[in-house]
């Protein structure tokens, strides 16, 4: 992202940030103004907040509405409006879509909040929108076929809660069949990207000096057998439930540690950095495939950290050779490294929703 402008989304009235093709530190005091650029950014691809789905807390008070515009580094460029309504309208090259895929397409795109250690401790739904989502850049033809499982699954279930109407019987054998035959393939998708995803995340693991080994292991939601045939066995629990019991969307990216899962072995701040290795990783598989970067997107770098832990972070973003938009309410210290000197960093101070860029000073100001 080479341009970034916000127009009336919270206290950001009028913003135009030219960014640095590398690392890009957002410093202020709490409250400021920094994680709602944070959000901005986040709005161009995914089509709404981080922070909830509501759409009215993020236009600023005493507006109709937000616009949130970028100039990528590759001369595309991305516009979101947003009424308080909830009326959404997005260009891609200043011309109007509704696929918000083609939006996020074009931006591979990281979230780290203080929160990302749910990746590792929240439900299995978590770790499949993460494979999800690095699929979704990796390869072209998943999402169709994810689309394509998922309205299977909509149809069977929808047969289930209606069970015993006329044809019902004729009608769940040929949603079963497809149900079958779309969740093979979203399964073989997932499978080999775990496969190609293991070696990078224990690089990552050793790069950031985590104490543990971490087992990477894909279940696919119904097991060993016949999916056919197990749904076979458990259509009346089926029926009960109103819902399928088993397919992809029962998966489970598993994260094992001592041959205990990693949700019962490690403490929050190892989790954290388990769960930062995994989205690197990623980012450097999906680098490594299609020589395509990624903006990650850092609130509150380095909070719970101590100094060498964040050293090493900022190191890993480092030989990433990513994008990096960060917030923080300490000025860049000696962790950053060469970054400041080499040019690599780009700083901005932001103060009651006013962003303007600054001279990198390795020194703190809020503590």
């Amino acid at each position: 992202m080479r341009r970034l402008e916000i127009d009336h989304l919270r206290n950001l009235a009028a913003v135009r940030l030219q960014l640095g093709s590398h690392f890009n530190c957002l410093v202020g005091p709490n409250g400021a103004g920094k994680t709602s650029v944070l959000e901005a950014a986040y709005l161009l691809t995914r089509g709404r907040s981080f922070r909830g789905h509501a759409v009215s807390p993020v236009v600023a008070d005493g507006q109709d509405g937000l616009v949130v515009r970028a100039e990528l580094d590759t001369g595309r460029s991305l516009g979101v409006a947003r009424s308080r309504r909830g009326k959404s309208v997005l260009h891609i090259d200043q011309q109007p879509t509704r696929r918000l895929s083609e939006a996020a397409a074009l931006l591979p795109l990281n979230l780290l909040l203080p929160d990302v250690s749910e990746l590792v401790f929240g439900a299995p739904g978590e770790r499949r929108r993460y494979l999800d989502g690095g699929l979704f850049h990796m390869e072209p033809a998943y999402l169709m076929a994810l689309k394509d499982f998922q309205g299977a699954n909509r149809q069977r279930n929808a047969l289930l809660r209606t069970w015993g109407d006329r044809d019902s019987g004729q009608q769940m054998d040929v949603w079963t069949e497809a149900f079958c035959r779309h969740a093979e393939r979203v399964d073989g998708f997932r499978t080999d990207y775990v496969e190609e995803l293991r070696p990078w995340v224990a690089a990552l693991l050793q790069e950031l000096a985590v104490p543990f080994e971490v087992e990477l292991t894909y279940r696919n939601g119904w097991g060993e057998e016949s999916l056919d045939k197990l749904l076979g066995a458990t259509l009346a629990k089926d029926v009960k439930s109103g819902m399928t019991g088993a397919g992809p969307h029962r998966a489970e990216l598993s994260l094992g540690v001592a041959g205990t899962s990693a949700r019962n072995k490690l403490s929050r701040g190892q989790g954290k950095l388990l769960a930062t290795a995994l989205i690197v990783a990623q980012a450097r598989l999906l680098q490594a495939q299609t020589q395509r970067r990624s903006l990650f997107l850092i609130d509150e770098l380095g909070a719970e950290m101590d100094s060498a832990h964040l050293a090493r972070l900022v190191a890993v973003l480092d030989s990433a050779t990513c994008q990096v938009i960060a917030t923080s309410t300490r000025l860049p210290g000696e962790e950053f490294g060469n970054l400041a000197s080499d040019g690599g960093l780009t700083l901005f101070h932001v103060e009651q929703g006013q962003v303007r860029s600054s001279q990198v000073e390795p020194r703190s100001i809020y503590g």
